[in-house]
């Protein structure tokens, strides 16, 4: 599944413009920058790469948790703007959550995305943990 998710991704940006693809799609911009580690359906790797299918709806309903999304490593240091950044974790949210988004979710915007981004994720593990453990509405 994955070599054919690569192949058509290669299959793509080999018609489309340089990064025309990436910029105008956030799905293809997860496959490009998320899915090597988080996998095609956001799964994971158990003990390496958490999986993100329950943890983004969790996350995404506090201002904490959505400034963890945004700091996390691998998405602050992307190469990614700050809307493409926005738009991928948007997606991720709507598209590989294992529950039902709430009808109360906000997609991020790009300057929420700018004001988190500029702050580093020092203990990730800790701070993940911390935020899935604590009751709703109380981070």
């Amino acid at each position: 599944m994955r070599r054919r998710l690569r192949r058509a991704i290669l299959a793509l940006a080999a018609v489309a413009p340089a990064g025309a693809l990436a910029a105008a799609d956030p799905q293809a911009n997860y496959m490009l920058h998320c899915m090597g580690c988080h996998v095609a359906d956001g799964s994971g790797s158990p003990g390496r790469v958490p999986s993100v299918r329950q943890s983004l709806p969790v996350l995404s309903a506090s201002a904490a948790g959505r400034r963890f999304l945004v700091q996390v490593p691998g998405a602050a240091q992307s190469p990614l703007s700050d809307l493409e950044l926005a738009q991928v974790l948007s997606w991720m949210i709507r598209n590989l959550s294992d529950w039902r988004v709430s009808s109360d979710f906000r997609d991020f915007s790009a300057e929420e995305v700018a004001r988190y981004r500029k702050t580093p994720l020092v203990d990730v593990r800790g701070t993940r943990a911390q935020l899935l453990a604590a009751p709703a509405g109380r981070n």
